[in-house]
């Protein structure tokens, strides 16, 4: 009887444990589902405050492009009252077509920040807003120098007078100050994207502008010379990452195709010789290697700098014990540990 009882509580001792232990494992179930749904909330909304700040963003952008073409037309409106008193303008001093205008231009523009600005496109945008605003050129540098931080302004000043009132020579200045190079055009020709909320005429005013620097920057200033800047281009897209490293010093200064093909026919040529005359194991081949001669001409320019890692009769020499006429891996000396 005794045994009888016994069996009957631990089997109604099992079954409390069992039921427990389903209480736990349903109620860690629902505790995972209600983090992922948490998840989920979170996820939402993040996506919700993105698309709000984005809304943001170009509403700023449009409201500041509204302000701008506002100002313009404020420009434009008071140069055609002017154009009305041309007849006693006529009468003063020539000097006095050069008044400063009424309106800034940096009324129109932000100062020049080289963390949120690039300057190539931030001086496309000044050209474009001093003509519009019908600035005369001879006194783009003075209304540039209100825009450019003070150590930048700086650097134009110490420049002789001839240089620093010409807005062309400025303009090299500050290409140069902030690394635009003729390579660094090109590469935004062929890379720049339109901006959101840009006109297709602003993005190809942009890309004209990269290309004219490029062009401009490498004195090809005939249609021979643009043609061979485009040719030379062009191949040297079709070149392999290894001749490019090859020549990373000249690369951006061959302009010339006939140049270019004449220093790849002599890589090629050259590399063609080392190959070979690069020694074969008899009985051997590895056809993993047999990939891989596109390196055989940097392999050995390796040897020379890091040294000798074959005799002059073209024997392997072993890393671990010195010694020639086999490798490393069948060196019978064996390894300390």
């Amino acid at each position: 009887m005794n045994t009888i009882i016994n069996e009957r509580k631990e089997r109604e001792e099992n079954e409390r444990r069992n039921e427990e232990i389903q209480i736990a494992e349903q109620k860690r179930q629902e505790e995972i589902a209600e983090r992922r749904r948490q998840d989920e909330i979170q996820i939402t909304e993040q996506k919700r405050q993105e698309k709000i700040e984005l809304r943001k963003l170009e509403y700023e952008e449009r409201k500041r492009k509204d302000e701008m073409e506002f100002e313009l037309q404020k420009i434009r409106l008071e140069s055609e009252g002017r154009s009305l008193n041309s007849n006693s303008v006529a009468n003063q001093n020539v000097n006095s077509t050069q008044i400063k205008p009424k309106l800034e231009i940096h009324h129109l523009m932000q100062k020049f920040n080289s963390d949120e600005n690039e300057i190539s496109l931030y001086l496309i945008m000044f050209e474009r807003l001093a003509k519009q605003a019908e600035i005369l050129e001879n006194t783009w540098v003075t209304h540039l120098h209100g825009l450019l931080p003070y150590e930048v302004a700086q650097l134009i000043t110490r420049e002789p007078d001839l240089i620093a009132n010409d807005y062309g020579e400025v303009k090299k200045i500050l290409l140069k100050r902030y690394k635009l190079t003729p390579e660094k055009f090109r590469q935004k020709f062929f890379m720049h994207n339109k901006n959101l909320g840009s006109t297709w005429k602003n993005f190809a005013y942009e890309l004209r502008s990269f290309f004219n620097e490029w062009v401009n920057g490498v004195k090809a200033d005939s249609f021979e010379k643009l043609s061979d800047l485009i040719i030379t281009d062009q191949i040297k897209r079709k070149v392999s990452q290894e001749l490019k490293n090859h020549f990373i010093d000249e690369w951006s200064k061959l302009n010339s195709p006939d140049d270019l093909v004449e220093k790849l026919d002599d890589y090629d040529t050259l590399r063609s010789t080392f190959r070979s005359k690069q020694p074969r194991k008899e009985g051997h081949y590895d056809k993993q290697n047999s990939f891989k001669d596109d390196s055989a001409f940097t392999t050995n320019e390796k040897k020379r700098l890091y040294g000798i890692t074959h005799n002059e009769r073209g024997e392997p020499k072993c890393f671990h014990c010195s010694n020639f006429r086999h490798i490393a891996r069948n060196c019978s000396i064996p390894k300390s540990v």
